[in-house]
């Protein structure tokens, strides 16, 4: 039974090689086809009560997160950045060269790590080890677009917040493994530009990783090399539409190849202790935007890895998605009501996805007063980035006036408030039934600690 309500928040195989890539200061990992399990150990610790006390709007913990506004979760959060080569797969740009992706992981790391100095945007950027790579950063096509006139310097001395420490140690004293979560990121957008959602479940038990896509990221470094979207085969909507969902999978596989992998090869110790203690046979698919088209691709495949799936502001209104093939592994899909980028056709299109997902468990979790960009960190780079950030933003539901978006460290509270007590409820089966679940059921009949004017919770559980 389907209710709608206004809440109230409302490797078997030889790797062809592994070696530290020098000149973009990343990992580099290539792997080739294997089959391997991970033994799926799942009792996680929960945080239920934690998750309770978050949501409250007069919270004063001195923990809050600068990004969110709420308190991260028991966990300090490391960051590292890997290259990873899949040589069974071409470069559209280049079919000589394989499929590389430059991507992030985010993690629980020990509780020394909270007093350490915290990552610097340059950090994703390689700290510029690739000559020439800070000024293509700072072009406006490039990182330099989120803002007029911004710089990675700038970002680096006072504008970029964030609370990840690079390559701290993970925590690897809790006696069982972290569940995945993937992210793929928005077309033209930046593996690094949502940590308001990364670093927030990182905090609480999920290791986060997120692959830019090439050719589809503003700005990336994959072979030594950086790279943009220039209009060539690699950003061609079809190559995009085609790659996206198979990067989610190589990086999920080398990951596991890795795992299989440990103690050798000269694997980094940072990575190496991290795997020892991730589970990827636990895994949910999430993205925004194109990274919620796809999740929704990554679905289909059905591959049993996948747990579960949040879709942020999908960009799904490209085909008829209701006769699709996987209607059961439990999905929420997030919107925002006021978003002029997928628009009416892209918000009707994703709420149809949930209404169809008839074998399993679907919530439909709708900011009123949100748009496009409100499922980003874009905040950071330009507090009147529009489209869901800033004082005034064009209406999608009045055409030809503004609105106000509601404040956005608000926004970002509901996002991670429902899209933790989700991934909890369907990645620790050891909660469910438990106040994870009842946080998602109490939502959908008016119950929760926002505005009721704030939120549409539709749920299908």
């Amino acid at each position: 039974m389907t209710t709608t309500t206004r809440s109230a928040i409302s490797v078997i195989g030889l790797w062809s090689c592994i070696t530290r890539f020098s000149a973009s200061n990343t990992r580099a990992f290539a792997f080739s086809t294997f089959t391997t399990s991970v033994t799926a150990i799942r009792n996680i610790p929960t945080t239920t009560t934690t998750i309770r006390s978050m949501t409250s709007n007069t919270n004063t913990n001195t923990n809050n997160s600068p990004i969110t506004g709420l308190p991260l979760g028991p966990f300090p959060v490391g960051v590292t950045t890997i290259e990873l080569t899949d040589p069974n797969r071409t470069d559209p740009e280049d079919p000589s060269e394989p499929r590389r992706l430059q991507t992030e992981i985010w993690y629980p790391a020990v509780t020394s790590t909270t007093n350490s100095p915290k990552n610097k945007f340059s950090d994703f950027l390689g700290g510029g080890a690739i000559p020439g790579s800070i000024d293509r950063a700072n072009s406006p096509r490039a990182i330099g677009g989120y803002r007029d006139g911004l710089t990675v310097a700038e970002l680096d001395e006072s504008v970029w917040m964030n609370d990840a420490v690079r390559d701290a140690e993970p925590d690897t004293n809790v006696g069982e493994k972290w569940p995945v979560v993937l992210f793929s990121h928005g077309a033209g957008a930046f593996r690094a530009s949502y940590i308001y959602w990364t670093e927030f479940l990182a905090s609480y038990g999920y290791v986060v990783v997120a692959p830019d896509h090439p050719g589809s990221a503003r700005y990336t470094q994959v072979g030594g090399k950086v790279i943009t979207p220039d209009g060539g085969p690699r950003s061609k909507y079809a190559s995009m539409a085609r790659e996206r969902p198979k990067d989610m999978i190589s990086v999920l596989d080398c990951l596991q190849a890795l795992t299989a992998r440990r103690k050798s090869d000269g694997v980094p110790p940072v990575i190496d202790s991290l795997l020892g203690t991730t589970n990827l046979d636990n895994v949910a698919i999430t993205g925004m935007s194109f990274g919620g088209y796809t999740a929704t691709e990554v679905l289909e495949l059905q591959d049993p890895r996948i747990q579960a799936a949040v879709l942020q502001c999908p960009a799904i209104y490209d085909a008829d998605r209701t006769k699709r093939r996987n209607k059961s592994t439990p999905l929420m899909v997030m919107l925002g009501t006021e978003d002029t980028v997928i628009a009416n056709r892209g918000n009707d299109a994703a709420r149809k996805y949930v209404d169809s997902h008839t074998a399993g468990d679907a919530l439909l979790v709708e900011i009123v007063r949100g748009g496009h960009v409100s499922f980003t960190s874009c905040e950071i780079y330009d507090a009147e980035y529009g489209n869901g950030i800033g004082s005034q933003c064009a209406s999608l539901t009045k055409p030809g006036e503004t609105y106000e978006p509601l404040d956005i460290v608000q926004q970002h509270g509901m996002i991670n408030t429902y899209g933790l007590a989700f991934l909890n409820t369907y990645l620790r089966p050891d909660v469910r039934n438990d106040a994870q679940r009842q946080l998602l059921l109490d939502a959908a009949e008016g119950k929760g600690p926002f505005s009721e004017d704030e939120l549409i919770v539709r749920s299908k559980m």
